[in-house]
């Protein structure tokens, strides 16, 4: 195995070009805002390890007074009865991330793509007495699918699976995209692109220059982090750098003022047609 590097002039420039290749094409969200400092921060929890961490990550945010959302897959939340209690009784919210997390998903077919969707909002609402509001697609998504979309406005749950800004509206469905990193703006400001890549990796003083960047630059800010990755003191660094001004908030916070918004401007519609 090659060794790797931290070369933050390499890290951006390689990837970008690289990224740029690669992911030619994937759609990028331009949505809107009304510039109050928003910060949703959210955990991707699809495996084992990431389970076992939620304990850890559920104290520190309670000490920060930090509402959160988890993305879960079905088969853990079975496998972890009491990390789930554990989230809804912090009072964070819990993201449907599919039933079983497969790598294909964007290519399982449609009754597939729907009994992963469906089979863990039941799964939530019999064994939890929870009904998630909220999907994210694993891998996350380039391009859009007519089948999800319509999957999503029939179980009522907005979407968070695309990169971009700010809020919008596919199909009847409320978009909340995640933050484009500054230096790849075709790729979400996360952990694993900054860390985790083979060979060339950032620096962790990049990332906090471009954490800092974004809560400068942005009004509204949707990261998500993999509990596994993250130690409690990179979280909480990343926190501390929050200023005041900003709100933490849960994803399904954002949705329900974005549901009750398009929800005004279809009555407004149908009145101004009459």
């Amino acid at each position: 195995m090659a060794p790797s590097i931290t070369n933050d002039f390499v890290h951006k420039h390689v990837l970008r070009a690289l990224v740029s290749f690669a992911l030619r094409g994937r759609r990028i969200i331009a949505g809107t805002w009304d510039e109050s400092e928003t910060l949703c921060i959210s955990f991707d929890c699809d495996t084992d390890r990431d389970m076992r961490e939620i304990p850890s990550l559920l104290g520190l945010l309670g000490d920060r007074s930090v509402r959160s959302t988890f993305g879960l897959v079905g088969t853990l939340a079975e496998r972890y009865p009491d990390v789930v209690k554990g989230i809804l009784r912090n009072g964070h919210e819990i993201l449907n991330h599919t039933f079983s997390h497969p790598i294909t998903f964007r290519s399982i077919g449609d009754n597939a793509m729907r009994n992963e969707v469906e089979y863990f909002q039941k799964l939530m609402i019999e064994r939890f007495h929870y009904r998630p509001q909220g999907f994210r697609a694993p891998h996350l998504m380039r391009k859009y699918d007519r089948t999800l979309f319509r999957i999503l406005k029939y179980n009522q749950l907005y979407d968070t699976s695309y990169v971009g800004r700010g809020i919008a509206s596919i199909d009847g469905v409320i978009e909340l995209p995640l933050t484009s990193c500054p230096d790849h703006p075709q790729l979400c400001f996360d952990y694993w692109h900054h860390f985790q890549l083979p060979i060339i990796k950032s620096s962790w003083r990049k990332f906090v220059i471009l954490w800092k960047d974004l809560l400068a630059e942005k009004s509204f800010l949707n990261v998500y982090l993999d509990p596994h990755l993250v130690s409690d003191k990179f979280l909480e660094e990343m926190i501390t750098a929050v200023p005041d001004s900003f709100k933490f908030v849960k994803l399904n916070d954002i949705a329900a003022v974005a549901f009750g918004t398009l929800n005004s401007e279809r009555r407004v519609q149908k009145d101004s047609s009459l």
